[in-house]
């Protein structure tokens, strides 16, 4: 006959280590890799920037992925890179050179691969102003 109580603690024991194994899973994972480097920079406006910025993180196996972050403009690319750690994407792709065409705060985009990820505005904010940036999409797969 088996033991009630011997049962009920390997349950418990059984539980608590489920517990701490998801919780260390949710912990160690990666959040958005780092940066690699800006393969472009468009000016947008007067004091706007759309930075084409290159993920290759995933190694050979995985395709490069181009990141397309609007922000005011930076003086150097490493400026550029750290500030992107903390702003959102408003295109995920991995098609290079998706910008095509900047008029004022509308800017026109073009991919010919998947999109992981698009906003059709995005912001950026100068001297406590916000800025509105429109995006118009041609897309081809």
């Amino acid at each position: 006959m088996q033991n009630p109580k011997a049962t009920k603690i390997l349950l418990w024991v059984l539980a608590f280590l489920c517990l701490g194994q998801a919780l260390y899973i949710f912990a160690s994972r990666d959040g958005q890799p780092d940066p690699d480097r800006i393969v472009s920079v468009t000016r947008v406006g007067k004091s706007g920037a759309i930075y084409e910025v290159l993920y290759d993180a995933g190694g050979a196996t995985v395709p490069h992925v181009y990141r397309y972050f609007v922000m005011d403009f930076q003086t150097n690319d490493e400026a550029a890179l750290q500030k992107s750690k903390n702003a959102a994407p408003f295109l995920v792709t991995n098609s290079a050179g998706a910008v095509r065409k900047v008029v004022g705060h509308s800017v026109k985009l073009h991919t010919q691969n998947k999109i992981y990820e698009f906003r059709n505005t995005a912001y950026f904010k100068v001297d406590g102003q916000l800025n509105e940036v429109t995006f118009d999409l041609d897309a081809v797969f």
